[in-house]
């Protein structure tokens, strides 16, 4: 394990010693996350997880935990962050603004690991969590920026390739990013007059980043049974169409490929758990793959993280969008199709019972 600098010792006291925990013992930097700086700190209270986070404006920040805030006074398993002597939640350290969190264990899984029972589990979860967010006050629901984009995307795709055309020697990223710009209006030309039904889509507060890497799971020895112990990262929190979320979060957690290969045992399951706690219309079933395909071709938003950086750590998935979005595209169909037969069953049965 590489060591940290003494720049991250000395800035972790510091934030330490305000926050009244103790000396730091140990530190180490934190598994995942690609744009902030997250680090474990182990004093004598306890282990604490630190993060460091990449916006400079407390408003962003001071949003977040004013959603974390609500939906744990809903019984939605969450972290809230660790308050000073006054009441405040951040820290400023070094050239950034710090948040504490009590430690809380918890694995994550891969998308190896989540078979049928898993994934019923995750969208029970995601589905109740949108039936709590669908009661966050308007007058501070207005404030959350809106996503995804649905616009201005020829204008920015134009941005980038300027930037390109004054390199006298583009790069591999910079060919494959031409590539995918010309993809991307192919396909807005070719689905430009499908999206009629877009406007009509109710919207809500989201996660906005609903993934594995934002779930502690606990996973039984014993029976192999998965909960979750506390839904993180709400930096992403936003308004929008809830398919959107639903959508995106099936696209990351999942092997869709093989699953649908096989029959779309996750899948099933997965929707299926979350409308225990969440119906969808049958205008949002119909709506959620092409929808969620129009999002997948306006996202630049890890492009213009490179160019905005030069090199980002983001690039990974720079590369990997083309693939995932020409894979929704071939496959999309498909994925309405089981969404549709659920909400038409789940109506049928719902009939009956009555």
């Amino acid at each position: 394990m590489t060591a940290l600098p003494d720049a991250a010792w000395r800035i972790s006291r510091d934030v330490a010693r305000h926050l009244g925990l103790g000396d730091i013992q140990d530190l180490v930097a934190a598994p995942g996350g690609r744009l902030n700086q997250n680090l474990v700190a182990t004093t004598p209270r306890g282990r604490y997880f630190l993060k460091g986070s990449r916006y400079p404006d407390l408003e962003t920040i001071w949003k977040e935990h004013q959603v974390i805030a609500f939906v744990g006074a809903h019984n939605i398993p969450i972290i809230l962050p660790l308050p000073d002597r006054s009441g405040e939640t951040v820290t400023r350290a070094g050239y950034r603004w710090w948040v504490t969190y009590p430690w809380v264990e918890g694995g994550l899984l891969g998308a190896g690991g989540v078979g049928p029972e898993a994934a019923r589990t995750i969208g029970r979860t995601l589905g109740a969590l949108h039936r709590v967010l669908a009661q966050v006050p308007v007058s501070f629901s207005a404030s959350l920026p809106r996503r995804p984009l649905l616009n201005a995307t020829e204008a920015r795709m134009r941005e980038m390739e300027a930037v390109i055309s004054r390199n006298p020697n583009p790069s591999a990223f910079d060919r494959h990013v031409l590539a995918s710009i010309a993809y991307r209006r192919t396909l807005v030309s070719r689905d430009s007059s499908s999206h009629e039904g877009f406007a009509f889509l109710p919207s809500q507060a989201l996660h906005g980043d609903f993934h594995l890497g934002n779930l502690l799971i606990n996973r039984s020895i014993v029976t192999g049974d998965v909960s979750i112990n506390a839904i993180v990262d709400w930096e992403l929190t936003c308004w929008g169409p809830r398919i959107w979320e639903v959508a995106r979060s099936a696209d990351l957690i999942l092997d869709l490929a093989t699953d649908l290969e096989n029959g779309a045992p996750c899948l099933r399951e997965y929707l299926s758990g979350y409308m225990e706690h969440a119906p969808l219309t049958s205008q949002e079933a119909i709506q959620l793959a092409p929808f969620y395909r129009a999002s997948r071709v306006q996202s630049l938003w890890v492009i213009e993280e490179h160019y905005r950086r030069g090199h980002a750590p983001t690039d990974e998935i720079a590369i990997e969008d083309l693939g995932a979005l020409d894979w929704w595209y071939r496959n999309g169909e498909a994925v309405g199709q089981v969404v549709g037969e659920l909400v038409r069953s789940t109506k049928v049965i719902g009939t009956l019972v009555t």
